[in-house]
C-alpha cells in the first residue's frame, strides 16, 4: 500500500509566470489544490496537507507573486490567477479536483468552478473556501478603514514575529513563527522583506468595493453545483452571519462551519482544528 510522505517542491510554468508547487502525494488518489490568500505563501496548508495526503494528492501552490513564485509583468488582475489555475489544471491534465482556497484563494476557486471548469471539462468535486465571501461585512469594512500600513521591511526576525503577533493573539507562537519565516527572507542590505510581490500590500483589493467583483462572485455561488464548505475563523469579521445566510439561500449546496479562537487564516491559527472541521466534509474517516 502507498503511504503519504512529506511533500515534494515542483516548480511548473503557467502564462510565463514560475508558480512553486508543494506536493504532497499520494499518487493516485483524488486531486487536490490548496490556495492561500492575498501576500500569503503555501505552507499555510502544512498540517491540513499532510493530513489529507493519505486519501488526496494534495498540491498546495504559491500563487504568482507570491512565496517562492516568480513575480508576475502582467498584473494581479482577478483573472489572472483564475487563468493560472485553469492553466495548472491542464498542465496536470486532471479532470476531477477538489479546490480549497483561503481569503482570496477562495475567490480564485469559486471563479474557476463558475466559469472554467466547464470549458475544459474539468469536474470539481467539493470546494472549501476559508473565511471569504462574495462581500465583506460591514465590521470588515471599518476595521480596514482603521489598519495601519504593513511594513515592507523589518530589521530582524524578531521584529516581524512581534508585528504578526501584535495582529494576531490565536496562533500559537511556534505555528505562528513559522508562518512569518515562510512569508520573509533577509536581503542582501541584512532586512528582511516579505517573500510577496511589494505592488501586493497597502492597496484594497477591487474585489472587496467594486460592485461588479461582487455581483460576480455572488453570480458564481449560485451556479456553481458540488458542494461547497464555508469555513470561518470565530474571531475574523470578514464575514458576517447576515452574509452566511445570504450564501445558504444562493446555494443549497452551501454550508459552513466556525472554528473558534481562529482569526482570518484559520489554517495557521487553529490547523488541527481546521482538519477535524473539514474531514466530515471531504469525505475522509478517522
Amino acid at each position: 500500500m502507498t503511504t503519504a510522505t512529506a511533500y515534494k517542491e515542483r516548480f511548473i510554468i503557467v502564462n510565463n509566470v514560475q508558480l512553486r508547487c508543494l506536493d504532497w502525494g499520494t499518487e493516485g488518489k483524488p486531486a487536490m489544490i490548496c490556495m492561500h490568500g492575498h501576500t500569503g505563501q503555501a505552507h499555510i496548508w502544512d498540517e491540513f496537507a499532510l493530513a489529507m495526503s493519505p486519501h488526496y494528492h494534495v498540491l498546495a501552490v504559491d500563487q504568482r507573486g507570491h512565496g517562492g513564485s516568480g513575480w508576475a509583468v502582467d498584473g494581479y488582475a482577478r483573472d489572472r490567477f483564475v487563468e493560472d489555475l485553469a492553466a495548472l489544471i491542464d498542465r496536470l491534465e486532471l479532470k476531477r479536483v477538489t479546490l480549497v482556497g483561503l481569503s482570496m484563494g477562495g475567490w480564485n476557486a469559486l471563479l474557476y468552478a463558475a466559469e472554467r471548469a466547464g470549458m475544459a471539462d474539468v469536474t470539481v468535486d467539493r470546494i472549501i473556501i476559508v473565511d471569504i465571501a462574495p462581500e465583506r461585512s460591514d465590521a470588515a469594512l471599518q476595521e480596514q478603514t482603521n489598519r495601519p500600513p504593513t511594513p515592507l521591511q523589518f530589521y530582524t526576525l524578531e521584529e516581524a514575529f512581534a508585528w504578526a503577533r501584535a495582529g494576531n493573539p490565536w496562533a500559537d507562537e511556534a505555528r505562528l513563527r513559522k508562518d512569518m519565516a515562510n512569508r520573509i527572507e533577509q536581503r542582501p542590505t541584512g532586512k528582511w522583506a516579505w517573500k510577496a510581490d511589494p505592488v501586493l500590500f497597502n492597496s484594497v483589493l477591487p474585489d472587496n468595493q467594486d460592485p461588479k467583483h461582487i455581483a460576480r462572485y455572488w453570480r458564481s455561488l449560485d451556479t456553481i453545483t458540488c458542494p461547497i464548505l464555508e469555513v470561518r475563523g470565530k474571531e475574523s469579521v470578514l464575514v458576517s452571519d447576515d452574509i452566511i445566510e445570504r450564501m445558504k439561500k444562493a446555494n443549497d449546496k452551501f454550508s459552513s462551519v466556525d472554528v473558534e479562537d481562529a482569526g482570518h487564516v484559520v489554517t495557521v491559527d487553529k490547523p488541527q482544528e481546521f482538519i477535524a472541521a473539514t474531514k466530515g466534509f471531504l469525505g475522509v474517516e478517522g
